[in-house]
């Protein structure tokens, strides 16, 4: 993604907190390209002060109001901020590389082409901001609230660049992260209900405890991915890559996993009640002690599928392939078979 190179000069000499403060008390609201590295300030009302391109590298804010203050193109490399509001400011274009922010609020935020690759972002809220754009590979965002986020809005615009990113625990329900990057990133438990994840990479991701119900996750690739104890009911997961990945305990149930990839999984005791696999490739997967009553799974392909203790009553087999697949002690009462018989 083509960043705006930081500024290469600084039109205002160096000033301290007292200078900056007095300044704007009597009425300056313009502190464009002021250079305020290493400043330190604590409860500080910056309502609507501007500093496009100004210098805030390694600076301590603490408790500090930039409400609609004006940060775009700002250097705030190594920054720490704390407590500190940040309402409908706009951050577009901005640097904060290294930086650290605990507890600061950033609702209706602009953050349009932000550069925040490294920073860390605990328990902060970004409560319908704008993330289009942003580089958030390898940032901390752990315990953060981003309902109502947006990081793709227009299709022309490139996915969002999550590698990596923690998000342990974050709010991140109905959230826009439709062909986001979110590989190797940790979600453990993760509020994604209803989050759009359309064709997002998700692979080797943890998601343990992660709750994805209703989200929409249509070929979206989960190669890998630690799912145990995830919750998916309701989820559109219709052609999703999931092979290798760990689906131990997870709640699947009414799931949507149309032609979806799930060979090699490992899925022992998982809810599958009322799930859809139809044209599913589940070669190999272990569903030992899985609950699949009710389920769909017409022509699915189950070759060497672990079903040993398996519940699929009443479950739907038309011309499933089952015949190299393990059924010991599975519970097959009232299933439609392969051949469109019912089981008795």
């Amino acid at each position: 993604m083509a960043m705006n190179s930081p500024a290469s000069y600084l039109l205002d000499p160096a000033m301290d907190a007292e200078e900056f403060l007095a300044r704007y008390n009597n009425g300056q609201t313009n502190f464009c390209n002021a250079n305020l590295a290493g400043m330190t300030l604590t409860g500080a009302d910056l309502i609507g002060v501007e500093l496009r391109g100004a210098s805030l590298q390694g600076v301590y804010f603490q408790f500090c109001h930039f409400g609609r203050a004006d940060l775009s193109h700002a250097l705030l490399m190594g920054a720490c901020f704390e407590g500190c509001n940040f309402t409908q400011a706009v951050l577009s274009q901005s640097h904060f590389r290294d930086a650290v922010c605990h507890g600061c609020v950033f609702d209706r935020a602009n953050f349009q082409g932000a550069e925040l690759t490294l920073a860390a972002f605990r328990d902060c809220n970004f409560l319908s901001s704008d993330l289009r754009q942003v580089n958030l590979s390898h940032t901390v965002l752990a315990g953060a609230c981003l309902r109502g986020a947006n990081f793709r809005k227009e299709n022309y615009q490139a996915p969002a660049n999550l590698v990596g990113v923690d998000l342990r625990y974050a709010d991140l329900q109905g959230t826009n992260l439709a062909s986001a990057n979110l590989s190797r990133s940790s979600l453990m438990g993760a509020n994604l209900k209803e989050a759009n994840l359309n064709d997002a990479n998700l692979s080797h991701a943890n998601l343990e405890n992660a709750n994805l119900q209703g989200a929409i996750l249509s070929h979206a690739v989960l190669c890998e991915a630690n799912l145990a104890s995830a919750t998916l009911r309701q989820a559109r997961l219709a052609k999703a890559d999931l092979r290798g990945g760990d689906l131990t305990q997870a709640d699947l149930s009414q799931a949507i996993l149309v032609e979806a990839r799930l060979d090699e999984v490992q899925a022992q005791g998982a809810n599958l009640r009322e799930a859809v696999l139809n044209k599913a490739d589940l070669r190999r997967a272990n569903f030992s002690g899985a609950d699949l009553q009710e389920a769909r799974l017409i022509d699915a392909y189950l070759a060497r599928a672990n079903l040993q203790g398996v519940n699929l009553r009443q479950a739907n087999l038309i011309r499933a392939d089952i015949s190299s697949a393990l059924l010991l002690d599975a519970c097959m009462e009232e299933a439609l078979m392969p051949d469109g018989s019912v089981y008795t």
